[in-house]
């Protein structure tokens, strides 16, 4: 595999991560499924085991709930022309309440929390596309409930 093909993997992968933050944020769930394969893992506060579950999962998000997933530092490391590990970094801003469904600005107290996503991705005929995505938490605010810390 040459240094042009590595460039392309990694460009892919990457594309593939904020594709997943757009998704979410602006809540195009069906696309957001579509990031995973089949037997696809996501773990971000709970463990979700394939596409279906992540699909189900995605799509009860309140409609209170508003977020923006700001990826960085993002690093892939290509294994073969099939296979790429790595991570980016989250930070997390997010807030609940009805003022969420309406456009504008909200007032906020900074981050949710910062952490880093632990990825493996895979090339499938549509494209690369998550085997695997876990989310680790370094940081949190304090005033955040522990058991309430879900990602998504």
């Amino acid at each position: 595999m040459d240094d042009a093909e590595r460039r392309n993997i990694r460009q892919d992968c990457e594309a593939l991560s904020i594709a997943y933050a757009r998704a979410v944020d602006f809540r195009d769930y069906d696309q957001f499924a579509d990031l995973f394969v089949e037997e696809g893992i996501l773990e971000a506060g709970v463990r979700l085991e394939g596409k279906a579950a992540i699909e189900t999962s995605i799509k009860r998000r309140p409609d209170e709930l508003r977020s923006r997933h700001v990826l960085s530092n993002i690093f892939i490391n290509v294994i073969n022309r099939d296979q790429a590990n790595g991570i980016s970094y989250l930070t997390l801003y997010r807030h609940v309440g009805a003022e969420s469904a309406r456009s504008g600005p909200i007032a906020f107290d900074g981050p949710f929390g910062v952490g880093h996503y632990q990825d493996l991705f895979v090339r499938t005929l549509d494209g690369w596309r998550f085997k695997s995505r876990v989310l680790h938490m370094a940081f949190r605010r304090e005033d955040v409930k522990k058991g309430s810390a879900k990602a998504n």
